[in-house]
């Protein structure tokens, strides 16, 4: 019989009382119709909203890391019925899992990480120096809240050094691709990614990082990622020091966007990088990346975990 990981029970555990808490609300406020024939207050339905959307993004992120989807299912129900958690309780029979979909979705945000990894030590000084403040905060944001997501999600799936080693490879392994991600590419065409990645709207990456976080998976450090503090000036070291594509660009007060409309610099999808623009949809095709393995090389996801024990 297939038990769940500490890090699943803590998830199934949240979701379930998460669904008594709601199913709670819904029988007091019909009681109080009942009673009084008036509706809830307005501010019952902004908390109830919270709750309900909280649980929905915890469920995503379950998904995400490798939590089954019959015993999410089994535990939503149970706490729609307002039973609460109980580790004595069964869990359903498993149907089989999606490993090539759970981490090729895992590998797509990994490669995002590092490109704006890659973006934060190559661009990073350039906007500081522009004093383009909204725009660094956001991108300092999102890359945060990307961090934190991917982090939390390898935690609930269990991904270890060794299946990290072989997914992503070592962190000489992200320096490289993080670096051929960006080197070569002009002041011009980094400010155009830079504020694509500023400008990403990772709202719902940032509610799932939170309720992982709520529910006790850690979120700032993985073993499966390098850390950021070693990673950034890493591939800041490695990297060419970008050049303007045109002169004026260089000049103190030049007119950057102007620029990159000269020179039609788009991010639709890019030759060297072969990324497209960012998106943090799930990817049920995405190849795993394995550092500086070619792609007919790669090991598939699948095999990697069944290799690997799990």
């Amino acid at each position: 019989m297939i038990t769940p990981t500490r890090a699943q029970v803590q998830v199934l555990k949240s979701l379930q009382n998460q669904s008594v808490t709601l199913a709670s609300m819904l029988a007091e406020a019909t009681r109080h119709q009942q009673h009084s024939g008036q509706r809830p207050p307005p501010s019952w339905y902004e908390v109830f909203y919270h709750r309900a959307i909280r649980r929905e993004a915890l469920t995503n992120a379950a998904l995400a890391g490798g939590v089954p989807p019959a015993w999410i299912d089994h535990v939503r129900e149970r706490g729609d019925r307002t039973v609460p958690w109980n580790p004595d309780l069964y869990l359903r029979t498993l149907e089989p899992l999606k490993w090539d979909e759970i981490l090729g979705s895992l590998d797509t945000h990994v490669q995002r990480l590092c490109e704006w990894t890659a973006l934060a030590a190559a661009y990073g000084p350039i906007a500081a120096r522009a004093e383009d403040v909204s725009t660094t905060a956001g991108f300092d944001h999102n890359l945060q809240t990307l961090r934190a997501r991917t982090t939390g999600v390898a935690n609930l799936l269990g991904v270890n050094a060794e299946q990290a080693q072989q997914l992503w490879g070592a962190e000489v392994d992200w320096v490289a691709t993080g670096v051929a991600m960006l080197d070569g590419i002009p002041v011009e065409g980094l400010a155009h990614r830079w504020r694509d990645a500023a400008h990403a709207d990772t709202t719902a990456l940032n509610l799932q990082a939170r309720v992982l976080s709520a529910a006790g998976i850690a979120i700032d450090k993985a073993v499966a990622l390098p850390s950021h503090e070693a990673l950034k000036p890493a591939i800041g070291a490695a990297l060419t020091p970008p050049t303007p594509l045109f002169l004026s660009a260089a000049a103190p007060g030049a007119d950057v966007e102007a620029a990159i409309g000269a020179a039609n610099l788009t991010y639709g999808g890019d030759a060297e990088t072969g990324m497209d623009a960012p998106s943090f949809s799930d990817s049920a095709g995405a190849e795993a990346w394995s550092g500086d393995l070619a792609p007919n090389e790669r090991p598939s996801a699948a095999l990697v975990w069944q290799e690997t024990g799990l």
